[in-house]
């Protein structure tokens, strides 16, 4: 079967991540004190009633959002209902250059609905505001336990990786790898392989796919658990689901004074990873390895 082998053609790497949270400025100023800088709000289309802050790393590949509901809406439902139930790690956008096409092929899979939808925010700038463009193509809600999936097509890249928001207090330099938790790490295998075919691989104890920018793995709980210790205290772990989100740092040292410095409570994981509870960042679990310790490896996309 085609989409089993290659995945959905455009799909490309991970290019970034969505946390949902129930109030933007709160995220925002829990992000700060673990010295990450987050951009100025943007505010989706009146449809969306969306708005969202982003940050941006200096791999100028990767970045994650706080994603919070402005204005309830028909179309923000979903996300309602989410935040209700597991705010938190919520989605993962990848690229693409062309996501008229990928929404075509994930209509065909029977991952998506098809349709694309083209999009802009507001982008402050020191000359004036400028709107970032986008058109992206979504997965169903319902296409994979445990995480909601969509394609990203920039149109102005430069709007989003700001060179005056790239350096990270904290030293993060990429997003390298997301981890999640299922007990049933068999459900997931079928969906992912056809969105992404052969950059999946799965090994007795975990789900990995693979791309250029970063590894998605999922581990089973009582893995992940071992992963990330305390860290994921008072996460659902049984229920499939995103839970942290690991950088690369060039100093985990200089990571660690930023986070002592703002009172937060650190652990140590494997490799001398510095990680910071699930309780401390709105739902995530944050990592920062040591750069040396590597990325997801190539992938094909």
């Amino acid at each position: 079967m085609r989409e089993r082998k290659q995945g959905i053609r455009g799909v490309g790497d991970l290019d970034h991540a969505v946390i949902l949270v129930a109030d933007l400025e709160e995220a925002e100023r829990r992000f700060a004190a673990l010295g990450f800088r987050t951009t100025p709000h943007g505010y989706h289309s009146a449809h969306m009633g969306t708005a969202n802050s982003t940050v941006v790393l200096p791999d100028r590949r990767t970045y994650f959002e706080l994603l919070s509901v402005s204005v309830p809406t028909p179309a923000n439902a979903v996300q309602r209902a989410r935040l209700g139930h597991r705010p938190g790690l919520y989605g993962l956008a990848f690229k693409t250059e062309d996501a008229r096409a990928v929404a075509a092929e994930l209509a065909a899979a029977g991952l998506g609905e098809g349709g694309a939808i083209d999009f802009a925010r507001t982008v402050e700038l020191a000359d004036g505001p400028r709107d970032a463009r986008f058109t992206v193509a979504r997965t169903r809600n319902d296409a994979a336990p445990g995480a909601w999936w969509f394609v990203c097509q920039h149109h102005t890249p430069d709007l989003v990786w700001r060179p005056d928001y790239l350096e990270q207090p904290n030293g993060a330099m990429a997003l390298v790898e997301v981890l999640g938790s299922a007990a049933d790490l068999d459900a997931l295998e079928a969906p992912w392989r056809l969105l992404l075919g052969e950059r999946v691989r799965r090994t007795a104890d975990r789900l990995e796919a693979r791309t250029a920018t970063a590894t998605i793995a999922f581990h089973e709980p009582e893995g992940l658990r071992r992963r990330l210790g305390g860290a994921v205290d008072g996460l659902d772990l049984a229920e499939p689901g995103l839970v942290a989100l690991v950088f690369a740092v060039a100093d985990p040292a200089r990571a660690r004074s930023c986070l002592e410095a703002a009172g937060i409570a650190l652990l140590t994981g494997e490799g001398g990873t510095v990680l910071v509870p699930a309780a401390a960042a709105c739902g995530v679990v944050i990592a920062f390895r040591p750069a040396a310790a590597g990325r997801g490896e190539e992938g094909d996309g």
